[in-house]
């Protein structure tokens, strides 16, 4: 597939309303820069090195890269676990979203890669928006409380 300047804003944007769920200029940043970087196994393909089929599209990698950050935080940082997870979603939903309203057709991912190569074919005016905004909506609910836990232990300390 060929890489178009409106592939690339759309996903930075469709990204950055990812990490606008937690109100914060740093998540927006990295949430836009992370569903942007999922087309990354395209530098892949140019250089003719072997992979597994679109793994970066699939939601074992989604898993799998929110594990990584809670590794890497040492748990301290949920919130970037979980814009990493919904920038996944929001690259699927983009995608899904370009294909039918550029290109006229649907699109499929191997969502279950590398377990099952087999793709899902995503059809449908509000596959896109329903995809979209469950990334949006996780982030959000995971962020409120976050920040609901962070108010009670500055609460708890100040008693004391």
């Amino acid at each position: 597939s060929s890489v178009t300047y409106e592939h690339v804003l759309g996903h930075i944007f469709w990204g950055a309303l990812i990490g606008l769920a937690t109100l914060s200029i740093r998540y927006i940043i990295l949430g836009a820069n992370f569903a942007l970087l999922l087309d990354a196994d395209h530098l892949l393909q140019f250089l003719d090195i072997e992979l597994v089929s679109r793994m970066s599209h699939s939601i074992p990698f989604a898993i799998i890269v929110t594990i990584v950050f809670f590794i890497v935080t040492r748990g301290r940082n949920i919130r970037i676990c979980v814009v990493a997870f919904g920038a996944v979603l929001s690259h699927l939903a983009f995608d899904i979203f370009l294909a039918e309203f550029a290109f006229n057709k649907t699109t499929s991912f191997p969502l279950l890669s590398p377990f099952s190569l087999e793709k899902i074919e995503f059809e449908g005016v509000g596959m896109w928006f329903i995809i979209e905004i469950l990334g949006i909506a996780l982030v959000g609910v995971t962020s409120y409380l976050y920040k609901r836990k962070q108010n009670k232990l500055k609460r708890n300390i100040t008693k004391t």
